[in-house]
């Protein structure tokens, strides 16, 4: 029979707090450029769209064969979903105290053990985040930690799709809004397509609302506004230039990294134009532990859950030392096959 302990530091009591406190958590940016989904196995599929311009028809001479277009909309790229996983063990002097507190004293314990559960699941989610924003930022993800050393190749045409002002934001008589004017018309020279979005690094953002010219508009309305609030300056930077802002202000701290330093997920010395919201999806595919464990696999797991997303949560005891571990893993990469719109501009 498992002690109060076992019994309250399960999986699915885990699951059940997380969930009921998803309404509390903002969601993060690049969920709205790629949404959940699941998929049964370890493949990305890269497909990625190819822009350009209609091919017209080929002429013909009558009563003569038809030619065959080749399908040239599509490029298909394959590469094998990337794996994260991290676990907390509660000690056995935790395990210890809780078990013989009075239940006054034990709620702010297990309280305690739920938040750092509750982190491997934030951690989970920073990941995913992670790698959306630097496909974003950079045009493809790479993986270096813990002995993993993977590089994700989207398509991503840097010497076209990538560029560094000549005139850096930061330089003497530097003009960042009408650079950014003058790169949404790029864009379009480009792709093809009107910019309709873009995505602000930090620094890059604090600069362009900062520009002399924004601020001397203000000061030379009919009745001026000496201190426009950023909102207001946002504003009129969208009614003037048709593309919608995005601030990627985030922060996290990258595993294992045991100084705890506060990193931006998007690079905040650019900005990202794009011409569509619908660039992709994150893709999450199959854990070990929802194919092998949680199937009965495996007698060592006291439970498991699985997120609606496909982050498995799982639990075990151990005989020596005397402890309960909790697992939080996840197998997940954004898929674009509008990488093609993706237009990066390094301004600082």
């Amino acid at each position: 029979m498992p002690n109060i302990f076992e019994a309250n530091i399960t999986a699915r009591n885990i699951r059940t707090i997380w969930e009921a406190d998803t309404e509390d958590r903002a969601p993060y940016l690049g969920e709205a450029f790629f949404p959940s989904t699941r998929q049964a196995g370890l493949e990305l599929n890269l497909i990625k769209g190819k822009q350009g311009l209609p091919v017209a028809l080929v002429s013909a001479n009558w009563d003569t064969d038809v030619l065959y277009r080749d399908r040239i909309g599509f490029e298909g790229l394959q590469a094998e979903l990337p794996f994260f996983k991290e676990a907390y063990k509660m000690s056995e002097k935790l395990r210890q105290d809780i078990i013989k507190v009075t239940d006054n004293y034990r709620v702010p314990l297990f309280n305690e053990v739920f938040r750092d559960t509750q982190n491997l699941l934030d951690g989970a989610e920073a990941t995913v985040e992670r790698m959306r924003m630097l496909l974003l930022g950079t045009g493809t993800i790479s993986i270096q930690e813990n002995g993993v050393d993977k590089q994700y190749d989207y398509g991503f045409n840097s010497a076209n799709q990538m560029v560094t002002e000549t005139t850096l934001w930061s330089a003497s008589g530097a003009h960042p809004f009408k650079s950014f004017v003058a790169r949404i018309k790029a864009y379009k020279q480009l792709t093809k397509k009107p910019a309709k979005f873009a995505i602000f690094g930090y620094n890059a953002y604090q600069t362009l609302i900062e520009d002399s010219e924004i601020i001397s508009y203000f000061e030379s309305l009919p009745v001026p506004v000496l201190a426009p609030t950023e909102d207001e300056i946002k504003a009129y930077i969208e009614r003037r230039s048709g593309v919608r802002i995005f601030l990627a202000d985030a922060q996290f701290v990258k595993a294992r990294d045991k100084s705890l330093t506060a990193t931006y997920f998007y690079p905040a010395d650019r900005y990202t134009l794009l011409s569509t919201a619908d660039l992709g999806e994150t893709v999450y595919g199959t854990t070990p532990e929802e194919a092998d464990l949680l199937s009965g696999g495996n007698s060592n797991v006291a439970s498991g859950e699985v997120l609606a997303n496909g982050v498995a949560i799982t639990t075990w005891k151990e005989v020596d030392p005397v402890c309960v571990s909790v697992k939080v893993s996840e197998v997940v990469a954004p898929s674009c096959p509008a990488i093609d719109q993706v237009y990066i501009v390094k301004v600082l």
